[in-house]
């Protein structure tokens, strides 16, 4: 009988990736690790127990160590009752120091040491129940009003009666009865001062006229003395605010003598357009400058005969206005008047002292 043995490991060799030797037991690598780690518990174990039992000064026995942690424990509870009741301000956010357990005696066994005090706990105040009120069922027969429906409904539609929703409310009707009351809303909001209209105003016009002696044409120049006399008319214009643009009519007449003794009249009808610049006063008085420039048809009657024509006509103006209320306003002006000659007479010019209205658009 022949007896071959054969290597298995040449026709199989081991894997080249196999982490643990092929001589090994199946778990050996667990095995060791299991050992390493139980080694490695066993000395952390014993180094904590000694660091629990352990004390620096003096060995303490297990259950001295525990009053000890009960009565810190308790320190730091009460520290804490005292920060919950105190008020809450920005000086409470100090810096919590440790709490003293200087004079604290170590009682052991004992229950009041681990109670805590009664006397810093906050007070809170319960609500006391409300009870439940059953409504009653005569509340519509209560409330009920005792008139009529006929009068009730006369009462509520009664609007000439006045009732007052604020009894501390004044309308400004009595405020000469009542001086001390506050001011209505008219009286709080409407301007102290009469403020100034701008836009499209006109008004009537009365002028004192004290002309210049003139002369008439006709083969010679007539001379004659000039009388005093009136003029009257109507503007309208439109304000800018610090300039004025304005047009008017205006009727003027007035006496005249001759040498000879013989008497006439002038009359002249004038269409004016005129610039005038203000400066105010105060809030409502204006000073105010214009010249004008229009055209004069101008009729003269002397001895019986008529001298007639038609030329442009000027005026410089120098006035002051004043304000007397919202929409209206009064001036008084000075003006000083000219034509230009004609073939049948010469200039007119004269000096005219005129008081106006005008009324805002």
């Amino acid at each position: 009988m022949i007896v071959c043995n054969v290597n298995n490991s040449i026709s199989h060799p081991p894997h080249p990736r196999r982490a643990v030797p092929a001589n090994l037991p199946p778990g050996a690598f667990f095995i060791l690790m299991g050992a390493v780690y139980k080694q490695t518990l066993l000395i952390s174990a014993f180094f904590w127990g000694a660091f629990i039992f352990a004390d620096e000064s003096a060995p303490l026995s297990l259950s001295e160590k525990i009053a000890q942690l009960r009565l810190k424990s308790n320190a730091h509870g009460k520290y804490v009752n005292e920060l919950l009741a105190e008020p809450i301000t920005l000086q409470s956010f100090d810096t919590i120091n440790e709490p003293s357990l200087i004079n604290i005696e170590p009682v052991v066994g004992t229950e009041e040491s681990s109670a805590l005090p009664e006397d810093h706990l906050p007070l809170i105040d319960l609500p006391e129940p409300i009870s439940e009120v059953e409504p009653s069922v005569n509340v519509v027969e209560e409330n009920a009003s005792p008139l009529p429906v006929a009068e009730v409904v006369e009462e509520e539609l009664n609007l000439d009666k006045e009732v007052p929703v604020n009894p501390d409310f004044d309308s400004g009707r009595n405020r000469d009865v009542n001086p001390d009351a506050p001011p209505t809303y008219d009286e709080l909001y409407s301007p102290k001062v009469v403020q100034r209209r701008l836009g499209y105003y006109f008004g009537p016009f009365l002028s004192a006229v004290f002309a210049d002696d003139s002369a008439v044409k006709n083969t010679a120049k007539i001379p004659y003395y000039s009388k005093g006399g009136v003029a009257t008319g109507l503007r309208v214009g439109n304000d800018f605010g610090n300039t004025r643009i304005e047009g008017e009519y205006a009727y003027l007449t007035h006496k005249i003598s001759g040498l000879s003794g013989a008497s006439g009249r002038t009359n002249l009808h004038n269409f004016q357009s005129r610039l005038i610049l203000e400066k105010s006063l105060g809030d409502r008085a204006d000073l105010r400058l214009g010249i004008g420039l229009g055209i004069a048809f101008v009729s003269k009657e002397l001895a019986g005969h008529k001298y007639d024509g038609v030329g442009f006509s000027y005026d410089f103006l120098l006035g002051w206005s004043y304000r007397v209320m919202e929409n209206w306003s009064l001036g008084l002006d000075y003006k000083h008047y000219l034509t230009s000659a004609h073939e049948n007479y010469d200039r007119l010019q004269g000096h005219m002292i005129e008081l106006s209205v005008g009324f805002d658009l």
